[in-house]
């Protein structure tokens, strides 16, 4: 593989160079050489191919490293015994907390296998262990049991639905995405039944199935005949379910460890987090996260199915009494009479909103496997390498200061860039034959409820009293500019 992106990318730098060539000579062929001086433009096709060249580079890189990490991996083997493999739920879960107004970039630290002697504090944490392992609350909060005991009820009766359906189960027809035709059972089979008939690396390495367009769960019976699809981790809305999936663990974690109320736990780009509210103002602390990151381990190496049942709005609200979270979710975003609900045994505001309650976020992120996980560790610290703070400290370009978290201070070096790239773009603006204009940087709420952008972003717009009136800081040109 990598040697065809090798050549693949030769091929294509060949193709640049000649493009490059021919565009500089119809450049000095126009107007008798006349733009000589102007700025070059660019065809469609040369930025397109260098796009792309970019994206094989970066393919190229982590397909060696990728190959690299195999080798290592092949030659530990050599040495000791494989680690046992935890199956598709995360076997490693890296957390973060976040306070809102804190830019640090908080990570749990790689635990360090090499033996060495607790000092006192160490020792005294272990007494909070549960037997010998990792550290939680004991006994756990009484809402926990309470809420777990009415799901059991209701898994009773869902199991004994699902029951008396399958017993009524007729044939249905499930078509694959390469076409071909398989029979199943309404009510009875399951897409991951499915999958390990075709193979069965196919079933074990599946995170999550659509049918008919929808996502659904593996294990999840199919009601009719539909179309079927097995979504692997490199699917994007695979990639989605999986970190909800890992949001619930870290979840369980966080309850069993703080024992506060949940909020939001929701995917994200790049894996997800998890809010929670601690009375008595309590915060999240980075000392902890070793722990976290223990319990995480310990809930995925108990392999505990997730449970899917379908409950009444009024019946969640009854399930979460003791959390205003969940119920302010359910009474404001839930809509229809039913909704589902799934068990597995930093700092913000709720809904970003400061006159509401602090919440406590911490974020995680989970592979697959260990090499994914190793391979993303490697590009976070090439990234540190390249952090636009880090290199305008150094380069002494620029610096940040809490006294206005998110502006940049520009020192000689940084304002004389600064500078320079304002002219630039001011020439481009008179080449080009547009006018400058310069605009307010206050205006009434008056405009932004006329244009729109007061309904919307309200919120997140630096807005102050002014008499009777409402005025913000512009978050953008438009609308001052038309």
């Amino acid at each position: 593989m990598s040697h065809c992106l090798v050549a693949r990318l030769s091929a294509q730098e060949e193709q640049i160079r000649l493009l490059t060539t021919e565009i500089s000579s119809l450049r000095d062929g126009l107007n008798g050489g006349a733009d000589r001086a102007g700025v070059a433009s660019v065809s469609p096709e040369l930025e397109n191919l260098r796009a792309e060249n970019e994206k094989l580079r970066y393919r190229l890189l982590h397909l060696r490293r990728g190959l690299q990490a195999e080798l290592e991996m092949e030659e530990a083997l050599g040495r000791k015994q494989p680690e046992a493999q935890c199956g598709k739920t995360p076997e490693r879960n890296t957390v973060k907390p976040q306070q809102t107004d804190s830019r640090a970039d908080n990570r749990v630290p790689i635990p360090d296998n090499k033996p060495r002697e607790k000092n006192k504090k160490e020792k005294k944490q272990d007494k909070g262990r549960v037997d010998g392992g990792t550290k939680e609350l004991n006994p756990c909060p009484p809402y926990v049991t309470e809420r777990l005991s009415l799901y059991e009820e209701l898994k009773k009766e869902s199991d004994a639905l699902l029951a008396r359906k399958a017993a009524e189960s007729k044939p249905i027809i499930v078509e694959l995405t390469d076409g071909q035709k398989v029979p199943g059972k309404s009510w009875v089979t399951t897409p991951y039944q499915i999958a390990s008939d075709i193979s069965q690396g196919l079933a074990d390495s599946a995170v999550i199935s659509r049918v008919n367009g929808e996502l659904w769960d593996l294990d999840r019976p199919l009601e009719q005949d539909c179309s079927l699809e097995i979504l692997r981790f490199d699917n994007e809305d695979a990639q989605a379910v999986y970190w909800h999936s890992s949001a619930h663990i870290l979840g369980e974690a966080m309850e069993r460890f703080y024992g506060g109320c949940l909020c939001y736990g929701p995917p994200i780009e790049n894996g997800f987090y998890y809010d929670m509210f601690l009375e008595g103002q309590k915060s999240v602390s980075s000392t902890e996260f070793g722990d976290l990151e223990a319990l995480c381990k310990s809930v995925v190496k108990e392999k505990q199915p997730f449970e899917r049942l379908e409950i009444s709005k009024e019946t969640l609200l009854k399930m979460f009494k003791y959390n205003k979270f969940k119920c302010r979710i359910l009474n404001e975003k839930v809509t229809t009479p039913t909704t589902t609900v799934y068990r597995q045994n930093s700092s913000t505001y709720w809904e970003g909103r400061s006159d509401m309650e602090t919440l406590q976020r911490i974020y995680g992120i989970s592979f697959p496997d260990s090499k994914m996980l190793k391979e993303w560790e490697r590009f976070q610290e090439e990234a540190k390498t390249r952090d636009h703070r880090k290199i305008g400290k150094d380069q002494e370009l620029f610096f940040f200061h809490d006294l206005s978290p998110g502006s940049c201070f520009f020192m000689p070096r940084g304002a004389y860039i600064y500078n320079t790239l304002t002219e630039f773009i001011r020439d481009e603006y008179w080449r080009r034959g547009f006018q400058e204009v310069a605009s307010p940087n206050i205006y009434n709420s008056k405009l932004w409820e006329t244009s729109g952008h007061w309904q919307h972003y309200s919120e997140n717009m630096f807005s102050f009293p002014v008499e009777d009136d409402i005025f913000a800081l512009k978050p953008m040109n438009c609308p001052g500019h038309w």
